[in-house]
């Protein structure tokens, strides 16, 4: 057994290294040829379809990363292997492994690949290639199959046949000496003791073992024991024998066993099988009412020629051959049905009195019966054979006048009538009775067979789920999702999802069944069974731009240039061109990023005044400044107070709903706030020079951290799209004289 074991991890680990190997070859494919077709691979099927499965992942992930694509695949649902490969070679997609079993020769001359007649692959300037497990002839340009087997470069243990194939090869399993292989890949034990290939003796008894068989000394342990390694007589389990019980319950005892049998079969003692019980042969005339024949397990019952089985299967109906049109009777005759036959009769006509019966004989007309008599009110009607006479004698019920009409007789209802329908009816003085069939119970009051409704008599005793009453019996049903046993009483489940009823995943459920959906797919409110791609893109706030639906999923889009797929693979985030330096701005402009794309800005700074700083800072803004430079003896322009002008760009949304004032830029200085009992202290203020007609700005001058700073605030909503220059003054105030000033000019986008 342990042999047996290490043989199917032995297999299963070589499995894996294999489909790891065909990976590998898929990955390396599409790296190095860019090709994927199935032919370029060799090996078993299932190998080829690995190497073709991982080379178009691998190429899914070379297409992402030369894109500048995430590595992460978002929005992608992909298999675990499929995932991994495309990813490895998204990061490193210029890594290739090494050429196993190819062999490259450069022709002597310089060619390119259209003058070459390679094969399979031509690579560089007219170089062939072969595939793996390929090599080159000396022609240069034919590749032939190298036989891994004859070489010794394949890889089969000791426990497996190499096989060579076309450009690869397999490892075919050999199984252990007493092993058999069966379906290429599980090795079966050979039961030398079932075959005879074994040497016991006469005086031993040949034990089937795990690979092999042993012999054992006949009556060295008591029936039902046998040895152990240790030389100790123990229990043997005589149900991990094949089919000691056949088809029934095999319970291991001590010593011994037994055969729980399935029912309409018995226990032998003797033979200790299971035995099929004849029911025909002990309670035929209970179990039928005519034919009973014994099958395997239970019973069947028939019926002779005449009779129709009834609905009960036990009971026997006759056939009226009459109604039916069953009979051979001709023109002037009359069928006349009997019990399991008939006969054929001449047709005849009767006397007055009388009348044609069924059985075409001519019966008396029982006139007092039938109230057409003229007896008057004080007589009583005798009828006699085609007549009848008034008497003035009268009978009790149950009896009759005589024939000369003197006394009373006793009525034997059983010869006159049907009384008892089809039962047995017995004659009383002055009345009778009725033996019921089984399913009939005798009714005194109506003198009448009554079917007997075994379900309203043992309610739920009979029937697992519904009992329904028939003629002297009674049948049973189940209810939806269920089916009547063997027994025709108990009801068991039916598992619907056999017939898989579904259009995805069914599980079985204790009387009915229920459909579920794959991710993406929403079970149909019609039918409850059809699974439905779920629209994400008819949701709200799927993607922040353009949802696609696909079967099972969705694909989110952002608008082309200027957005990429954020991680999540559902936000569209901008794509900062100035931080990227991937703008089209030169090298004399300024970049400002904007929401989709990106401004360039063209700041000179004027006459008297040098560029100290410039760039730009992403989304916050573009920035020039212009420090005053003034030359030697230029009185006029060392006067100025201006010192510096910062030109700016700041991106405002349009029509932008306030509340209060928005501060939209922070002016900050190095004065500190001056104290109010010093008045001769430096002071700051702000003022704009230059803004809109509708005056949407304000500065507010405010202090941070002990320093007087300015807050440029948007007052007044602004309707876009529209281009504002907006002009601020920082001046430097000491002793009611302004002695330093800077210039803020801000260049307004409202988009």
């Amino acid at each position: 057994v342990t042999s047996h074991i290490c043989s199917l991890a032995q297999e299963h680990c070589c499995r894996a290294v294999v489909k790891d190997r065909a990976c590998g070859d898929g990955v390396w494919m599409a790296r190095t040829q860019g090709t994927c077709e199935r032919h370029f691979f060799t090996g078993s099927s299932w190998e080829t379809q690995t190497s073709k499965i991982c080379c178009d992942c691998c190429t899914l992930g070379l297409k992402t990363a030369s894109l500048g694509l995430s590595c992460e695949l978002p929005g992608l649902q992909l298999e675990r292997q499929c995932s991994s490969t495309a990813k490895m070679c998204c990061e490193e997609p210029s890594s290739t492994k090494p050429t196993v079993g190819v062999v490259s020769t450069r022709p002597p001359e310089t060619k390119s690949c259209k003058d070459t007649n390679c094969s399979q692959l031509c690579v560089g300037a007219g170089e062939c290639t072969c595939h793996e497990g390929f090599k080159l002839k000396r022609d240069g340009v034919t590749c032939e199959d190298v036989n891994e087997c004859q070489t010794g470069s394949h890889n089969c243990s000791s426990e497996s046949v190499c096989v060579n194939t076309e450009g690869s090869f397999y490892c075919r399993f050999s199984c252990h000496p007493g092993f058999t292989l069966t379906d290429e890949i599980t090795c079966k034990d050979i039961d030398e003791c079932e075959f005879g290939i074994h040497n016991c003796e006469q005086n031993s008894v040949c034990i089937n073992t795990a690979g092999s068989f042993h012999c054992q000394p006949k009556n060295l342990c008591g029936e039902g024991y046998t040895l152990d390694a240790t030389g100790r007589c123990i229990d043997l389990d005589e149900c991990l024998i094949t089919k000691v019980c056949g088809n029934h319950v095999c319970v291991n005892v001590v010593g011994s066993y037994r055969c729980e049998c399935r029912a309409g079969f018995s226990f032998n003692n003797v033979t200790g099988h299971c035995e099929d019980i004849n029911e025909c042969r002990h309670h035929a005339r209970l179990l039928c009412s005519h034919a009973c024949e014994n099958t395997e397990g239970s019973y069947r019952c028939s019926c002779i020629p005449g009779f129709t089985l009834a609905h009960d299967g036990r009971n026997c109906d006759d056939i009226n051959e009459c109604l039916a049109g069953m009979h051979n009777c001709g023109d002037g005759q009359v069928c006349i049905n009997t019990e399991g036959s008939f006969h054929c009769q001449r047709l005849v006509r009767c006397d007055p009195g009388y009348q044609l019966t069924d059985s075409n004989s001519c019966q008396d007309i029982d006139e007092c019966v039938l109230g057409t008599h003229n007896c008057g009110a004080n007589f009583v009607c005798i009828n006699t054979p085609g007549s009848f006479h008034c008497n003035t004698v009268s009978c009790p019920r149950g009896y009759h006048l005589s024939a000369d009409g003197t006394r009373c007789e006793d009525v034997d209802e059983c010869q006159t009538s049907e009384m008892c329908g089809g039962h047995v009816c017995i004659n009383l003085e002055g009345s009778f009775r009725c033996e019921c069939r089984t399913g009939f119970m005798f009714n005194t009051i109506s003198k009448l067979c009554e079917d007997i409704n075994e379900c309203t008599h043992y309610p739920g005793r009979l029937c697992a789920h519904k009992c329904e009453n028939t003629e002297g019996s009674f049948r049973c049903s189940c209810s939806t999702g269920f089916k009547l046993a063997r027994d025709g009483r108990d009801c068991e489940d039916v598992d619907e999802c056999e017939n898989k009823p579904c259009s995805q995943e069914c599980t079985n459920v204790y009387g009915s069944y229920q459909c579920y959906c794959h991710r993406g797919y929403q079970l149909s409110d019609n039918d409850g069974i059809t699974c439905e791609d779920i629209n994400e893109c008819a949701l709200p706030g799927v993607c922040s731009h353009n949802c696609i639906n696909a079967p099972g999923g969705f694909n989110c889009t952002c608008p082309p240039g200027g957005y990429t797929l954020s991680p999540d693979g559902r936000t569209c985030q901008d794509v900062d061109e100035c931080a990227a330096e991937t703008h089209t701005c030169s090298a004399s402009e300024i970049c400002f990023n904007l929401q989709g794309g990106h401004r360039c800005f063209n700041f000179e700074c004027p006459t008297n005044f040098r560029q100290a700083t410039s760039g730009s800072t992403g989304n916050a803004s573009a920035v020039l400044r212009c420090v005053k430079s003034c030359r030697l003896l230029d009185l006029e322009c060392s006067h100025n107070p201006t010192h510096i002008i910062t030109f700016t760009v700041i991106s405002l949304p349009t029509l932008q709903h306030l509340k209060e004032p928005a501060v939209i830029a922070l002016l900050r200085t190095a004065t500190a706030v001056k104290p109010a009992n010093l008045p001769d202290k430096p002071d700051v203020n702000f003022e704009i020079l230059d803004s809109d007609e509708q005056n949407s700005f304000d500065v507010i001058k405010d202090s941070q951290d002990g320093l007087i700073v300015g807050l440029i605030c948007q007052v007044k909503p602004i309707l876009g799209p529209k281009e504002l220059m907006l002009n601020v003054v920082i001046k430097y105030v000491q002793l009611g004289a302004v002695y330093q000033q800077n210039i803020m000019n801000i260049h307004i986008l409202v988009l």
